[in-house]
């Protein structure tokens, strides 16, 4: 997979719609349209999986701890962009997910709903 910053047209779709498991909505009602972007995205499985430990949840999993009220609507994608160039840890080892059990949580949630959608494909 190629550095983030080399495949910004790609990837800020898939950044712009998993911000979207950190604001203050329920995610469960962003889980469906998140896998479809993502099933139909050029990425295999662990390039998602990277970009939502490695590049998305380090830029805007903060915003879960904002008061008195955390952004509830999404970040302006040129924010986003910047935010994530300048906090992912591409290339690093993916974090050890029981020290994360939210993030854990809607990955374990959106992983099945991406095989489900791309089984149903094939």
């Amino acid at each position: 997979m190629e550095h983030p910053a080399l495949d910004l047209i790609d990837r800020s779709v898939i950044w712009d719609h998993m911000q979207m498991l950190w604001m203050d909505v329920d995610p469960a009602r962003e889980v469906e349209g998140l896998a479809r972007i993502c099933a139909r995205s050029k990425y295999s499985m662990s390039e998602l999986e990277a970009i939502f430990w490695n590049e998305v949840r380090p830029a805007v999993s903060f915003n879960m701890t904002l008061l008195p009220a955390p952004e509830w609507t999404g970040f302006e994608i040129e924010w986003l962009k910047t935010r994530i160039l300048e906090k992912h840890r591409f290339g690093a080892r993916l974090p050890w997910k029981f020290l994360h059990p939210y993030s854990s949580m809607w990955w374990f949630q959106l992983r099945h709903a991406i095989q489900t959608l791309r089984a149903a494909i094939n």
